[in-house]
């Protein structure tokens, strides 16, 4: 009897699962429209086409009104799609459509889009040398540190309070989660460029942004300057493809820039001078070449130097110039 009675429960809960009320069309938790929106996370004064799709709803046969903030902007049938702009970042656009399919029934449906602002910052891991006023740029296979700085308002949000999703080179996922701002990625040949998307999301908000960079790479370069006896190396003036000194000697300093900096802090640069067409042994330090003169009268010595990353076997750089002693008489 008891068994009888609950299998007459269940068909009665079915039945009842499955009966549609005139006037008013229920989704029994699933959504039966959807809404896609081009782009797929919209930016602030940014056109958007919003369009409407449904696998249960007949939305061919159906009329349609679109309200934008409230106000009725399109009415007809199988209007399933309508172009809008979102407002400045920290102003919601709201959608409502309200959908009168051909048997009479009424399915309200609501879209909010609410745009947040997002920068995205990049700084390369390499070196550049004391009071270089230009940025570090990154050179093949170095790392780059990425960082999203998302606000949905005239102030800067709290970083840690949203959801990130990152992807370099289009399809390699960088990581996903709340709080995680910022990524380290490696980047490739000199001459190419790193795409890099984020998304991010206010958790129990409808705050949404996204940002794109693409970071170029570069080549890595090497540049002398003098190394003074007292001074110690002369940064605000590279020395010129020809360099005049009446001095006896002449100590030449070599600066990389661009190397990945665990690599030049690590000691792994491999300096290789010429002097003419012969090879100069390195001194203590490796960065540093004094040529001497040999006599009082006009002398000049063609110096080249290669710098390479052994264990980044592209990230490599070559400067020459000449240094010239000056008669003395």
């Amino acid at each position: 009897m008891y068994l009888s009675t609950k299998r007459a429960l269940l068909l009665i809960g079915i039945i009842f699962s499955l009966t549609t009320f005139p006037g008013t069309l229920f989704a029994a938790g699933f959504d039966l429209v959807k809404f896609t929106t081009t782009p797929k996370t919209p930016g602030a004064n940014e056109s958007v086409l919003v369009l409407m799709n449904s696998f249960a709803v007949n939305l061919s046969t159906a009329n349609i009104t679109w309200y934008v903030n409230k106000e009725p902007i399109k009415n007809g049938m199988a209007e399933k799609s309508i172009t809008v702009r979102t407002g400045d970042f920290g102003e919601q656009t709201i959608i409502d459509v309200i959908i009168l399919t051909a048997e009479g029934q009424t399915l309200n449906k609501q879209l909010v889009i609410a745009p947040a602002e997002v920068d995205i910052l990049w700084e390369a891991q390499t070196y550049t040398p004391p009071f270089y006023k230009g940025k570090a740029l990154p050179s093949y296979k170095s790392m780059v540190r990425v960082t999203a700085i998302p606000r949905f308002n005239t102030l800067t949000s709290n970083p840690a309070e949203y959801y990130y999703k990152w992807t370099y080179d289009r399809i390699k996922g960088a990581g996903e989660a709340i709080g995680r701002n910022s990524i380290v990625i490696p980047v490739g040949y000199a001459g190419s460029s790193v795409p890099v998307d984020v998304e991010t999301s206010l958790p129990g908000t409808e705050w949404k942004g996204a940002k794109y960079v693409a970071i170029p790479v570069s080549d890595p370069k090497v540049t002398l300057y003098e190394q003074a006896p007292l001074l110690g190396t002369l940064f605000h003036h590279a020395l010129k493809q020809s360099t005049e000194t009446t001095g006896t000697e002449f100590t030449v300093r070599a600066v990389p820039y661009f190397f990945s900096l665990d690599g030049l802090l690590n000691g792994e640069l491999s300096y290789k001078w010429n002097v003419g067409n012969q090879y100069r042994q390195s001194e203590v330090d490796a960065q540093n070449l004094t040529l001497v003169r040999s006599g009082k009268n006009l002398e000049s010595q063609t110096i080249s130097l290669d710098v390479q990353n052994p264990k980044r076997i592209l990230q490599h750089a070559r400067v020459q110039g000449v240094i010239s002693f000056t008669s003395q008489e």
